[in-house]
């Protein structure tokens, strides 16, 4: 039996390339319960999947998409989890409104609108003040708004009194 030239056999590849985390270091995580259990708790306490891309311990994003894809029950439990972290940046958004003081109003109103529109992009159902999602309302129907121009004209009339008629267009008279 003849062998196989080694030119002939496919060179193995190893992971694909990652994105280095904040001390430089290149890890692949892979998909598992406690992996994705502790993604849930920080998307429930309202952090953003960019401020724990490449931490410790955390995917990168595009992992975190394809796990979505890949693993339903993951993406069920990142919408539960990203509605509870809404509510959170909601609550957070109240607390900082009451600590507002006359010096700090400015600021702290910009803050309660970024809480907010965050909260509004998480849970648009709940925090979008819509009153429900876009699919649910019905399309407006085309409403058609006719002007209609009146021209008058001062007349004279037979015992010489003065009055305001009405000049009908040609296809009306």
């Amino acid at each position: 039996m003849a062998d196989k030239p080694n030119a002939a056999r496919r060179p193995q590849k190893g992971p694909r390339p990652k994105t280095p985390d904040k001390d430089g270091q290149v890890s692949h995580i892979r998909y598992g319960q406690t992996v994705a259990l502790k993604i849930c708790e920080r998307l429930a306490r309202g952090e953003s999947l960019f401020q724990m891309a490449n931490t410790e311990g955390m995917p990168c994003c595009s992992s975190f998409y394809v796990w979505q894809r890949r693993h339903p029950e993951f993406a069920e439990a990142v919408a539960q989890a990203r509605e509870a972290g809404a509510d959170y940046l909601a609550g957070r958004a109240l607390e900082v409104a009451a600590a507002s003081t006359k010096d700090t109003v400015q600021q702290d109103r910009l803050f309660v609108q970024t809480l907010m529109k965050h909260a509004a992009l998480k849970a648009p159902r709940t925090w979008g003040g819509k009153g429900g999602s876009a699919k649910e309302a019905p399309k407006p129907q085309q409403v058609e708004v006719i002007f209609r121009v009146r021209h008058f004209e001062k007349a004279i009339g037979p015992d010489g009194k003065a009055f305001v008629r009405e000049i009908l267009p040609e296809d009306e008279a």
